[in-house]
């Protein structure tokens, strides 16, 4: 069994030029767009021994109107509503909008039913860390819901990389001890920083996704560097998870870039990464977790 933390389904209409020249570059485009939808989400997953994802919603330019962002909010409650079993929902807004932004926060936990919030600092152009940001993480600290960031290098021009640098994550996890945090993509390529808050903070998660090295003969070996980094210094895998990216990256290329990495580390460090580690990394650190945001009644809101 696999549970993938890291998933997005999309309007159609919602892609900018920039990821339909991306989906295009990777030979993934989808004229169909089928799969922006959890239709073909669930049936990829079902290919993959996937029991359940966590799809995030996605703002995608920092002056985008939350009436729009609503509306892809909307579109990742009506997707996840159709497996409500397997499938769960996280929210975004644009925090430069005060108030506004606050009853979208409202609205996507008490009407769309969404229990988690993501924020993508490179394509919102704002550092985690940034105060704006703060009344939103009071109020996910305050219901118990967690919060993932977009965190290291996206690799596509006019995004800025530098806005999602782990480190801006110390001084949130510092002043919300009690908000779980999950570090998207676990820093891509920034692995020390990460391990950094993952030994120092036991508030802060960090999902695998896309990790994966552009050159074939070599492509596990930024998943294996992650592995070994995150155990060697943080100490335990109690807090990595599985993520995909998808449908930016396919689940089987994670799932097969993680087995390559650690064949590729046990066959230097002897059983380095064990089987209870691939099993935590996998299904039962994201299993705790998921429980642990279920547990969440909206009664309680």
């Amino acid at each position: 069994m696999i549970i993938d933390f890291h998933t997005h389904l999309l309007p159609a209409d919602y892609l900018t030029d920039d990821l339909a020249n991306y989906f295009k570059s990777r030979k993934i485009w989808d004229s169909q767009f089928s799969m922006l939808t959890s239709d073909c989400l669930l049936k990829i997953m079902d290919d993959n021994n996937i029991a359940a994802s966590v799809v995030l919603s996605l703002a995608l330019t920092p002056d985008m109107k939350n009436s729009e962002i609503s509306r892809v909010n909307k579109y990742v409650s009506e997707q996840v509503y159709k497996n409500k079993d397997r499938l769960l929902g996280f929210f975004t807004l644009n925090p430069f909008f005060g108030d506004e932004s606050m009853q979208v926060l409202e609205s996507s936990i008490k009407d769309l039913g969404l229990l988690g919030l993501k924020i993508h600092p490179s394509f919102q152009e704002i550092c985690p860390d940034d105060k704006t940001l703060y009344p939103f993480y009071k109020k996910m600290q305050d219901y118990g819901l967690p919060v993932l960031f977009h965190t290291g290098s996206i690799g596509i021009i006019p995004f800025k990389d530098s806005f999602s640098n782990p480190s801006h994550i110390d001084a949130v996890a510092s002043d919300f001890p009690q908000l779980t945090i999950i570090i998207g993509h676990s820093g891509k390529i920034w692995h020390d920083e990460t391990a950094m808050l993952l030994r120092k903070h036991k508030n802060v998660f960090a999902d695998i996704s896309t990790n994966i090295g552009r050159d074939s003969f070599s492509s596990e070996h930024p998943m294996a560097w992650l592995l070994y980094k995150f155990k060697s210094y943080a100490g335990c895998m109690d807090r990595l998870i599985f993520g995909s990216d998808y449908p930016f990256y396919m689940q089987d290329e994670t799932i097969n870039c993680l087995h390559k990495a650690v064949k590729l580390l046990n066959e230097k460090y002897n059983n380095f990464i064990t089987d209870e580690d691939i099993e935590k990394i996998l299904y039962k650190n994201a299993l705790n977790l998921l429980n642990k945001i279920k547990d969440k009644k909206m009664s309680e809101y």
